[in-house]
């Protein structure tokens, strides 16, 4: 009877192989905030293309809430069934002929269509002042994600100074009087948070739970955000991305400096989930110690591109090792 030697270093291959394909059928399922058909190993949370347009996969978590077939707002996928956005876009009820579009850039091309089940506007929201300005639209039907259609995180620290390469996108109104957006392919800009004593400095009337933005250098287009719309921005340098705002109100685009007042997301987190458990729905913010002011809880979605990096890059080392 022959018997036959066993390599150590194919065993190894083999192993490190079974590991790899493991890993990846775990996560198979497109995670919060996650581009990886998008992102690269090497530029983790800086690659976002240079120019004043996105690319597919650029901003999978973003959607166009549009009447009567006509972009009114934007927002954000935060999980298969639930829209965030900001109340001011609405009336007290829902447009009969509301619509959540999603997984595309330009609103030329057919894209897919869901209808909202409910909106629930923040109960004290106050027109005025913009105070509470948040929304969700519970969608009829959920998203089946894919590299195009992708949930984005929500924040679970308030800290603005651990948020790094932030962004700003949307297609834009032209005219308040006229929902006409200013592009029909998705436009971005390079966003920067401005703490709340320097903007406090430039608009007094700042509340509590809102957040100032502004233009970095050499971007344009402050004009073209959309309302109710995120600005996103990575965890450090990781390929993880959180809405840490939602675009709510502006100065007169002509005045400069420009910021942009957002809704502080991390500040609704518990208002989130209150009121998508109501509707037996229940969205809980992932990565987040409830029992804890300020908690963070490393998920498996929050390690994975860690241990996919390292597996990649071993990987590698290996395959080159066996060739010399």
């Amino acid at each position: 009877m022959l018997s036959k030697s066993v390599d150590p270093g194919g065993i190894e291959m083999l192993l490190l192989t079974l590991f790899c394909l493991t890993l990846l059928i775990s996560g198979s399922n497109p995670e919060c905030g996650l581009r990886l058909s998008y992102e690269s190993f090497w530029e983790t949370g800086k690659r976002v293309a240079a120019g004043r347009y996105a690319e597919a996969g650029e901003f999978p978590w973003h959607v166009s809430i549009q009447s009567n077939r006509k972009h009114i707002c934007g927002g954000t996928m935060i999980s298969a069934l639930w829209i965030l956005t900001a109340a001011h876009c609405f009336a007290e009820e829902v447009p009969p002929d509301l619509t959540v579009v999603v997984g595309g850039i330009d609103l030329n091309f057919p894209l897919e269509e869901h209808k909202p089940d409910s909106l629930i506007l923040h109960e004290n929201f106050d027109r005025i002042s913009m105070e509470n300005d948040i929304a969700l639209i519970q969608l009829s039907s959920p998203v089946e994600f894919n590299s195009e259609k992708i949930p984005i995180c929500l924040p679970f620290i308030d800290n603005i100074n651990t948020w790094q390469h932030c962004w700003v996108a949307g297609w834009g109104i032209t005219s308040a009087a006229v929902a006409v957006p200013a592009s029909h392919v998705l436009q971005k800009a390079r966003m920067k948070l401005i703490s709340r004593e320097q903007c406090l400095e430039r608009i007094p009337q700042l509340m509590e739970n809102m957040l100032c933005a502004e233009l970095e250098k050499g971007e344009r287009g402050a004009c073209q955000v959309d309302s109710g719309g995120p600005v996103v921005c990575s965890y450090w340098n990781s390929m993880k991305w959180f809405q840490v705002g939602i675009v709510s109100w502006g100065q007169d685009c002509a005045e400069k400096p420009n910021p942009e007042i957002l809704t502080s997301v991390y500040n609704y987190r518990g208002w989130i989930e209150t009121e998508t458990a109501i509707r037996g729905k229940p969205f809980f913010t992932e990565g987040m110690d409830n029992h804890a002011n300020v908690g963070v809880v490393p998920s498996r979605t929050e390690t994975q591109p860690v241990f996919l990096e390292y597996c990649f890059l071993l990987f590698i080392s290996l395959i080159a090792i066996r060739l010399l």
